[in-house]
């Protein structure tokens, strides 16, 4: 039956597509969804200079569609500077200019989106269906965002509804009994407005390219030994396939552009395995057991968010967000390849909740005054197995920030900024265990000191008067331990400071008429206090002791050689040092040298067959190095790949669209992490219509 279900929801989509498709034949076309601008922390626009001051990638509902990315992780593996890779969870990591995932700040219409524990969440678990936008904010962003951005910004801005009433609808299947379908309606009533999205998606699994070959792997206890075998056999991906569900609303009142508030709220529910190293898997037997042959049985988000805007009078604007998010989540250990048998369910139950308060002055015409507040309380639960209580944390993070706006010269503004966050934990819990894993009591533990942080920044740009524009940055950034540092029974310590970094952007953006743009950047980040568990002590605790430099070049170009034809080009050269004191080598983990990015998109004339390619070549990375921790610790490097991916487009009347897709369309057998084979050649078909 579970075969079966892709392919009776595309029949009937597209039976229902078809029909509605032939009633509306006489409707005007129009856009099927607005921007929904109260998403936006930083408002871009001309008025508004923050957001010309640092290099910014924004990757639109648009180039969703035409790269077929299901996911957010898929919509950003194609935005320079960025790279995602996929290892142990079947979890992306996505890294900004080489800063880990945790050290950027990931929002939804502004609002702080992560698990508490290690302060992030599996983005693959967001699709792109409700999505209009994606800002990509790197180097210096401002302070008004709140705290956490050190390694930048990523806003996921979501869609709302247009101005009359519309239908969209998707449903395709693919490689492997997979499966995707969409629905989307929209509408305006008046001063009433609302959207709604239900979208669900999975596989069996996922092909692996013919070109892999199978090699001899350990399967190693703990204690028990170490065995040989081979991991994975090729074909499809062991423990691949995926199941999700997802709804997303937002229904609101405008009574003015300025003058406007909006509910919004979203469910998610997954389930997928773990495709395990094909190097090495590690299993911990005794209770509270733990292994790397495992699923996560249950991965379930939910959340309401409350946002508003009021222009007081011309000078004064007044912004005010409110939210709660609920995360629980149960990953299940199993002895074998075989998951049959669970030897442990670990889970995981957080909420956050908390507000961001923003005043907007604009006194007079060339000087701006904004003012943000946040604040949110952290709540998480976590137990090893079933026979455990839950062992509580409570967390408050905060900041206070001011940032103005002065523009000497029409040309000329300049952005001075300073916040102050902070960190405080008021609770942390721990259970306690004999030999044989039974349950003896819960500790509480020490929480420690508030950490705090200022963090100020400056930028400045200029526009000549052809258009060309230099713009230049400097900011001081910092990032709070998550709870897994401070507290994880293998190397916890509530001792750790914020790490910081002093990041400097340079750049210069240039139209050369109306058939090419070019932007080119400079950036340089110097980390200090980094946490890392690599320091040449026999505890292997958490600790600020990594320095790291990471410098680079960030290339973006577009082209239009002629109206139906459209080039893209990103190139990002990256270099990172280990400054660290008796570091073993200047190696850095996770920061590619080269990323280049193409995407080319042609439109058939009179045909109106429309044509993508997208192509993406990522140079090794360092997975795993010596450290003065751990000396002899082998070093694993990926090798360099080139993917290729391509999508054609059929319109079929005004409301109707046919598509089909080929992602790694040369088979390429490459890892993203080292042990972690990617997909092989998948392919997609189906049918979209809007109207």
């Amino acid at each position: 039956m579970k075969k079966l279900f892709p392919v009776v929801t595309l029949a009937i989509l597209s039976v229902f597509c078809l029909f509605k498709a032939v009633l509306a034949q006489d409707q005007k076309e129009s856009p099927d969804y607005q921007v929904f601008t109260l998403g936006e922390v930083v408002i871009s626009g001309e008025k508004d200079a923050s957001s010309q001051t640092t290099t910014i990638s924004t990757f639109s509902a648009q180039d969703i569609k035409e790269t077929h990315s299901l996911t957010v992780p898929e919509a950003l593996s194609y935005i320079p500077g960025v790279t995602v890779t996929t290892g142990f969870k079947n979890e992306p990591d996505i890294r900004i200019h080489g800063f880990q995932q945790y050290e950027a700040l990931i929002l939804i219409d502004g609002v702080p989106y992560y698990e508490s524990n290690y302060g992030k969440l599996n983005l693959n678990q967001l699709p792109t269906d409700m999505i209009a936008r994606i800002d990509v904010v790197k180097g210096a962003p401002s302070v008004l965002y709140g705290p956490g951005a050190m390694g930048g910004v990523i806003n996921i801005i979501t869609k709302t509804a247009g101005d009359r009433a519309t239908f969209s609808g998707t449903g395709e299947a693919g490689s492997d009994c997979a499966y995707h379908v969409s629905a989307t309606h929209g509408n305006s009533l008046d001063r009433f407005k609302y959207w709604l999205n239900v979208s669900r998606r999975g596989m069996d699994g996922w092909p692996m390219s013919d070109g892999f070959t199978p090699r001899d792997g350990k399967i190693i206890k703990k204690p028990g030994g170490t065995t040989n075998a081979i991991l994975e056999d090729g074909g499809q991906r062991n423990n691949s396939d995926l199941e999700q569900t997802s709804l997303w609303g937002k229904a609101g009142i405008e009574l003015g552009p300025e003058s406007k508030c909006y509910l919004s709220s979203y469910f998610i529910d997954s389930s997928w395995g773990f495709p395990v190293s094909t190097r090495e898997v590690i299993i911990f037997p005794k209770r509270p057991s733990f292994s790397r042959f495992a699923r996560m049985d249950k991965y379930r988000d939910w959340g309401m968010d409350l946002n508003g805007e009021h222009r007081v009078n011309d000078i004064i604007r007044l912004r005010a967000k409110f939210f709660y998010h609920n995360h629980v989540d149960d990953f299940v250990s199993y002895p074998d390849l075989n998951m049959i048998n669970p030897i442990a369910v670990s889970t995981y139950q957080d909420y956050i909740a908390g507000t961001s308060l923003f005043a907007d002055l604009d006194p007079v015409s060339w000087d701006s005054l904004r003012f943000a507040f946040h604040f949110r309380g952290d709540s998480h639960e976590e137990r090893d197995d079933v026979y455990l209580p839950f062992a509580k944390s409570l967390s408050y993070t905060g900041s206070v920030a001011v940032e103005n706006e002065w523009r000497p010269l029409d040309r000329l503004p300049v952005v001075v900024g300073l916040s102050y966050d902070w960190f405080q934990v008021d609770k942390a819990e721990h259970n306690i265990t004999d030999k044989q894993g039974n349950w003896l009591y819960t500790e509480s533990l020490p929480t420690g000191n508030t950490k705090d942080a200022l963090n100020p920044m400056v930028g400045v740009s200029y526009s000549f008067l052809d258009q060309t524009r230099v713009y230049g940055s400097i900011a001081r950034k910092t990032r709070f331990p998550t709870l897994q540092q401070l507290f994880s029974s293998k190397g916890g310590n509530v001792n750790l400071k914020p790490q910081r970094s002093i990041n400097y952007t340079l750049g210069l953006t240039r139209p050369f008429g109306k058939w090419a743009s070019g932007e080119a950047s400079i950036f340089f980040y110097d980390i200090e206090n980094r946490i890392s568990r690599d320091a040449p002590y026999p505890d292997a605790l958490y600790r600020n002791y990594a320095q790291v430099e990471i410098y680079g070049l960030e290339l973006v170009g577009k082209l239009i050689p002629r109206q139906d034809l459209n080039l893209r080009l990103g190139y990002t050269l990256m270099q990172a040092k280990d400054r660290s004191t008796f570091r073993v080598t200047d190696y850095v983990i996770g920061v590619p040298k080269n990323k280049i990015d193409l995407g080319i998109n042609y439109r058939v004339p009179r045909l109106a067959t429309r044509l993508h390619l997208e192509g993406m070549f990522l140079a090794g990375q360092w997975d795993q190095l010596p450290s003065p921790a751990s000396p002899t610790t082998e070093a694993l490097k990926t090798g360099s790949y080139f993917l290729l991916n391509a999508q054609i487009n059929q319109p079929i009347g005004n409301h109707l669209e046919a598509f089909a897709f080929l992602s790694n369309l040369l088979d390429k057998n490459y890892e993203s992490q080292s042990g972690f084979p990617g997909p092989g050649r998948t392919f997609w078909l189906g049918i979209n219509t809007k109207f």
